[in-house]
């Protein structure tokens, strides 16, 4: 399994990754979600061993990554940004590859090309963001690795290719049971292949937990106020967001219960219907009540400071 634990790093005395720690099993799909500058890639390079951690440590069935040549070429990594020998053809990164990697397969390259439609004649340098991106998810595929680490995999990918992508990532988990970290500003697709989820904020940890868990964190609701909704239903705290098409309602709340729902009764609902709530929508939602927590306490501190 692959281990990070208590792993700090900094660059210029700014800390990028305080104190994260997290395990994949083999077999597990685990995402990495966060706003931008939250930590994913810094954590994501020192787990391939681009990076030495300041502190913590990372392994691989029981050995680090760092300087350990023998651990990395049974990693496949996939960076938010591809580059290669840019006068080389895919052929040419194929044959380097086999030479570098004596557990790399022809045979699933040539079958995911199949899939993915790259001129394998065709120099590199001519490449768009997309064709590379596929190029290198093929090729750290083919090495057929125990561990495969994807930073922003679908990044220039059109909606065909982003779902041939994750059909192709699923079959490879299914049939070698490897472990997979995948970082993503897709939570679309995130949500559809991921067991478990870590979601990290300004360089640390905020939530860890399966994906049915982080999911029945908060509830989404559909509410019918015929006669419009009150004042008193936007105050209500559980309330984290709220919109409306005429007299349907979309709240989206916290501590739901039945207690609750007879609440929202009172204040004339004819219907409350929980609906699925998607990863996208519970990740902005937590971002949003951040903000406003935020907000409060600068409030208060301020008020503080005048009252002095």
């Amino acid at each position: 399994m692959l281990e990070i634990k208590n792993v700090c790093k900094s660059y210029n005395k700014t800390m990028a990754v305080q104190d994260v720690s997290l395990t994949v099993m083999p077999g597990e799909i685990h995402g990495l979600i966060g706003e931008n500058s939250a930590g994913k890639t810094t954590l994501i390079k020192c787990t391939v061993g681009i990076f030495r951690a300041d502190k913590g440590e990372i392994l691989y069935d029981g050995k680090p990554v760092y300087d350990n040549p023998e651990v990395k070429e049974k990693i496949g990594y996939v960076a938010d940004y591809n580059e290669y020998i840019k006068y080389y053809t895919v052929s040419q990164m194929v044959y380097m590859y086999e030479k570098f990697y004596p557990a790399f397969n022809k045979e699933k390259f040539n079958d995911f090309n199949q899939v993915f439609q790259l001129p394998v004649n065709k120099r590199i340098m001519s490449f768009s963001k997309g064709q590379k991106m596929r190029l290198a998810f093929m090729l750290e595929v083919s090495k057929e690795p125990d561990y495969l680490i994807l930073d922003e995999p679908t990044s220039g990918l059109d909606p065909v290719a982003k779902a041939k992508f994750f059909e192709l990532l699923i079959n490879e988990v299914e049939q070698r049971e490897i472990g997979v970290l995948i970082s993503s500003h897709n939570l679309d697709g995130l949500e559809k292949i991921c067991d478990s989820v870590t979601m990290m904020h300004g360089s640390r940890v905020e939530r860890q937990m399966s994906m049915e868990d982080m999911k029945s964190e908060l509830c989404k609701l559909n509410v019918v106020f015929e006669g419009g909704a009150g004042k008193k239903v936007y105050d209500l705290p559980q309330v984290l967001r709220i919109s409306n098409v005429g007299s349907i309602y979309t709240m989206i709340v916290k501590d739901y219960d039945e207690d609750f729902a007879k609440q929202l009764k009172e204040h004339g609902a004819s219907l409350v219907e929980p609906v699925d709530i998607s990863l996208e929508e519970l990740f902005v939602v937590l971002e949003e009540s951040k903000g406003r927590s935020k907000m409060d306490s600068d409030k208060k501190d301020v008020s503080a400071i005048k009252e002095r």
